[in-house]
């Protein structure tokens, strides 16, 4: 039976395999974490869409100035009521946005900047939780809205909603009740939410349209459409947008998400600092792989070298030195994907963003860390290669 002598030559010493396996589990986590942030700061920023069901929610109507969800620029209701009464559309709900004008502040605390989303309360159908739908119904009928519970811990609102209903909390100076909670997570623009009717929204912010009525613009469309396929809603999408082609954009509701997770990831500096953290971390964890393995075939050098000179070819040494690799990733891995875990728990619950570990980010960093340690054995065992067996002796 051939001795397993990757795995003997890493577990020969305790404390070098602890150490080996620390080293790798550092660069895990590194790159966990980089690749958390960054994912953080894109998936937050399309949260608004999980309030809603995008299995039917399938188009989404914007300006044509809005680039990116935060963006305040709104298009006219009139317009937006056409595309409601468009041949293929069932359904239609608008959406108010206020972010920029929008002060809140609890009894004892300073006003503070925050997100103001107004919802039309015709069809709960649009919802993807039936019952936020009658939650914030009800608030409606009391002239009150709901906070996301996962807003900064700043702003003082009460851990229960029977404490929010006893705060005295202010909107733009003008006193708000808040009847309830939802979830729905912070951005790296965004601290915290209030989700209220479009009706009580337009109240709270009159000057949303200069000269008009502030429900006579809308910042987010959606519609449910009949058609199915994707080429279906493509379709009817252009003919929509062709009703007033300088003012709207319309495109499926998945594009859109697809398209505001690349405008973070691509467009902005901080997508691209956190990738640059993902690679730097990438490199110190293959530094400090190819440190470990260097050290252990110097040590192990007349070791090798014997094998060397009883006939093992490279194909050997190559075998040896990527098993011990893999088994080094492994050993870093687990422990390093362990303490991530952790910290996205730690983040997730004290920050506000939501920090997921999906599988395909375990696969990626997984993926990265076998050949972050493959590529620095391939480096250190040159230095077996370029030893001549009789001068070890």
């Amino acid at each position: 039976m051939r001795t397993p002598l990757a795995w003997k030559n890493l577990t020969s010493s305790f404390n070098k395999c602890a150490l080996a396996a620390t080293g790798v589990g550092f660069a895990v986590v590194l790159m966990f974490m980089q690749i958390g942030f960054r994912n953080a700061l894109i998936d937050n920023n399309v949260q608004l869409f999980s309030l809603f069901d995008t299995q039917t929610v399938n188009l989404v109507v914007f300006s044509k100035a809005r680039y990116n969800v935060s963006t305040e620029q709104r298009f006219s209701r009139r317009i937006f009521e056409q595309a409601a009464g468009f041949p293929g559309v069932d359904r239609a709900c608008a959406i108010s946005l206020e972010r920029g004008t929008a002060s809140v502040q609890v009894a004892g605390r300073r006003p503070r900047p925050v997100r103001i989303i107004g919802i039309e309360l015709k069809d709960s159908s649009f919802f993807a939780d039936q019952q936020l739908f009658h939650r914030l119904a009800s608030a409606d009928q009391q002239r009150a809205a709901l906070v996301d519970v996962r807003s900064k811990t700043f702003y003082g609102f009460a851990a229960t909603s029977e404490q929010l209903a006893r705060q005295q909390i202010e909107l733009n100076g003008q006193g708000i009740a808040v009847t309830g909670q939802f979830e729905l997570g912070t951005d790296f623009g965004n601290d915290g939410t209030l989700l209220m009717s479009q009706r009580l929204h337009a109240d709270f912010f009159p000057w949303r349209n200069r000269g008009g009525s502030p429900e006579d613009v809308v910042d987010i469309g959606l519609l449910q459409a009949s058609a199915s396929s994707p080429q279906e809603l493509d379709t009817l999408a252009a003919r929509i947008q062709a009703l007033a082609p300088d003012e709207i954009l319309v495109k499926r509701t998945t594009r859109v998400i697809q398209e505001e997770k690349d405008f973070w990831a691509s467009a902005t500096p901080v997508g691209k600092i956190f990738l640059i953290g993902t690679i730097m971390g990438l490199v110190v964890g293959a530094i400090i792989c190819y440190q470990i393995q260097f050290t252990d075939i110097t040590e192990n050098m007349p070791e090798f070298a014997t094998l060397k000179a009883m006939g093992y070819g490279p194909g050997y040494f190559w075998s040896v030195i990527l098993w011990q690799s893999f088994y080094l990733a492994c050993l870093g891995f687990l422990p390093g994907m362990a303490v991530s875990y952790g910290l996205y728990w730690l983040l997730s619950e004290s920050s506000g963003l939501i920090m997921s570990m999906t599988w395909p980010r375990i696969l990626l960093v997984w993926s990265l860390t076998l050949v972050m340690c493959v590529i620095s054995g391939a480096l250190a065992i040159r230095k077996l290669f370029g030893a001549d067996p009789a001068s070890l002796f």
